[in-house]
């Protein structure tokens, strides 16, 4: 099993060199998990999940969008585009939240008015001309026209959404769910308490060789900022590599596809008879066989 899965070299990639040990987080639709893994094997007990997905990131973009401009939540398909067309992790939050913050009442600040290279225009879809939105550079002259068009009582050819702080105050979310009143530990925190239950000897194999996988990880900035944010949480004598598949969206279904092609996954499967005979009883009896002698691997690298 162990021939399934790779450790990276870079930030960038994922090589082709076996890993012995693994941590996978999957920020998917759903949910995203933190899975260690020992030679192929989940550690079940160190597993944690947060209940931070794609379509809640969506309908959070939707709701900010629907309090500051036109009602979009029945629009999901093209609030999903948006999100996936605009949306950023911050490196610095803080900083981006101030440069893209209006000023006073009366008084814009030089940021706002120019976009301080954040906000971006969104042009949405006609299904006549366009039938997907475009996302384009944010001109303060353009808005200007509009308005004035709008004043003479003429329509502009082009509905456009401007988006400011919502480009990184949502995915900000999978990072610290309680901006919006989430009870949960952001990702890094998430990683730390699954390490936290593991012997202290699998930290350094596990911490060199986190892959992300999902598509929230395609977020520009996500591997940084969870590298970086991992670091922090860890001592200075533990490397931190943070790797993403070419295709983190597909990369599931290819393991699941090179599993099946495995010599070995006659030792891994339980057919449609058995599992109609013995039910669920005969997947813990596989999953026991199998988990035996990784914890006895465990326990004699680990010294425990």
């Amino acid at each position: 099993m162990q021939s399934l899965f790779r450790t990276p070299t870079d930030a960038a990639t994922v090589a082709g060199t076996p890993a012995e040990v693994l941590l996978l987080v999957d920020s998917g639709y759903s949910h995203t998990t933190v899975t260690p893994l020992l030679r192929g094997q989940p550690l079940h007990s160190a597993v944690r999940r947060l209940d931070v997905g794609g379509k809640l990131l969506t309908n959070y973009l939707a709701r900010l969008i629907s309090l500051r401009h036109f009602d979009v939540r029945n629009e999901t398909y093209i609030v999903n585009e948006m999100k996936e067309a605009a949306c950023y992790v911050s490196a610095d939050f803080k900083s981006d939240l101030e440069r893209t913050w209006r000023g006073t009442r009366g008084d814009r600040r030089e940021d706002y008015l120019t976009g301080a290279g954040i906000v971006k225009d969104y042009v949405l879809p006609d299904f006549h001309s366009r039938s997907k939105g475009e996302l384009r550079e944010y001109d303060p002259a353009r808005h200007t026209k509009a308005r004035k068009i709008a004043a003479a009582g003429s329509h502009a050819d082009e509905d456009i959404l401007t988006l400011r702080n919502e480009r990184f105050a949502v995915p900000e979310l999978i990072f610290n769910p309680s901006d919006m009143g989430m009870r949960q530990p952001g990702l890094a925190d998430l990683i730390y308490q699954s390490l936290q239950e593991l012997p202290l000897g699998l930290w350094p194999g596990l911490l060199a060789n986190i892959v992300v996988v999902g598509g929230n990880t395609l977020f520009d900035g996500f591997v940084q900022r969870l590298q970086r944010e991992v670091v922090q949480r860890f001592p200075d004598d533990c490397v931190v590599r943070v790797a993403r598949p070419a295709d983190p969206i597909v990369s599931t279904w290819t393991g699941a596809a090179n599993m099946a092609n495995h010599v070995n996954v006659e030792k891994l499967v339980v057919t449609k008879q058995e599992y109609e005979e013995l039910g669920s009883a005969i997947v813990a009896q596989v999953h026991h066989r199998q988990q035996r002698p990784l914890m006895r691997l465990s326990n004699r690298e680990t010294g425990t």
